[in-house]
């Protein structure tokens, strides 16, 4: 992959995290970076008719999410560490 910025090749995947110093906040955002020219740039969404999962996540396993997954409309993923989250 090439850096839109500086054209060059040294781009690194999926490592962008925002801090926001002024609310105390880690706001996790998946991203590239580009060792070269120092910048951080979002990925580009798919487009509306590329197929893609959307994530939430969730504190517990309710009834309605687990005849949803019967039913094969959604996953619910359980974590090592714990959380669980549903896709869709």
């Amino acid at each position: 992959m090439r850096c839109p910025h500086c054209g060059k090749r040294s781009v690194i995947s999926h490592v962008t995290v925002r801090w926001n110093q002024v609310r105390g906040l880690l706001i996790p955002t998946r991203g590239h970076y580009c060792t070269s020219c120092k910048t951080a740039f979002e990925t580009v969404r798919p487009a509306e008719s590329d197929f893609a999962f959307g994530s939430v996540r969730v504190d517990a396993m309710t009834d309605a999410l687990r005849r949803l997954q019967e039913n094969a409309d959604l996953v619910v993923v359980r974590h090592k560490t714990g959380a669980r989250e549903v896709l869709f």
